[in-house]
């Protein structure tokens, strides 16, 4: 009998979206320590070296992730903005508290979604610029917001997952998707409608 070599990472998907969703639902002021704490303990406890996780490349993956968030995240914020979104800035001791969580939450969630998942799965081209993996952790990343916060709309995060995947891919560090990833949340959690 052969062992499956990625069923690994599928129950670790799936005990993350139920610690994550009951957490969420049942101790809310908990849930990102919680959640942090098995994002990337997970792949820690898996015997990932960090170099394996994509801790690695520190240039290369910092001017990725600010470039992409400099030509992307501008035009993200217009659109919202002409669909009548306002920003709304905090002071700045919110402001600070803001940066720190949002770069937690990133910071875990690309560990496991990209640096273990990637770490786990064999890659190949899959359609123009899009991996197979960056297709697969992107689908599977955006299933989990979704059953996290008990709305289909949260699936919306695939496209700019696939964002993600790709400048880890192109970067070679997962501090390109981290970087991007965690002003996208920020810049989402100053907009209201």
């Amino acid at each position: 009998m052969t062992r499956c070599r990625n069923c690994g990472f599928i129950k670790w998907y799936f005990l993350v979206i139920v610690v994550a969703a009951f957490t969420l639902r049942f101790y809310p002021q908990y849930s990102a320590f919680i959640n942090s704490f098995f994002l990337i303990g997970i792949p820690l406890l898996s015997k990932k070296t960090p170099e394996q996780l994509g801790f690695k490349n520190f240039k290369s993956g910092i001017l990725w992730g600010l470039a992409a968030s400099v030509t992307v995240l501008p035009v993200y914020a217009l659109v919202l903005t002409i669909l009548g979104a306002k920003f709304l800035l905090p002071n700045t001791d919110k402001l600070l508290n803001l940066l720190s969580f949002y770069f937690v939450v990133a910071l875990s969630e690309e560990t496991f979604f990209r640096g273990y998942f990637y770490s786990e799965m064999e890659n190949e081209p899959f359609f123009l610029f899009i991996s197979k993996n960056n297709f697969v952790s992107s689908f599977l990343f955006a299933t989990a917001h979704a059953f996290i916060y008990y709305n289909p709309i949260m699936f919306k995060v695939f496209f700019p997952s696939l964002i993600m995947g790709w400048l880890y891919e192109k970067s070679g560090s997962i501090f390109a998707p981290v970087i991007f990833h965690w002003l996208s949340d920020v810049i989402y959690a100053l907009i209201k409608f």
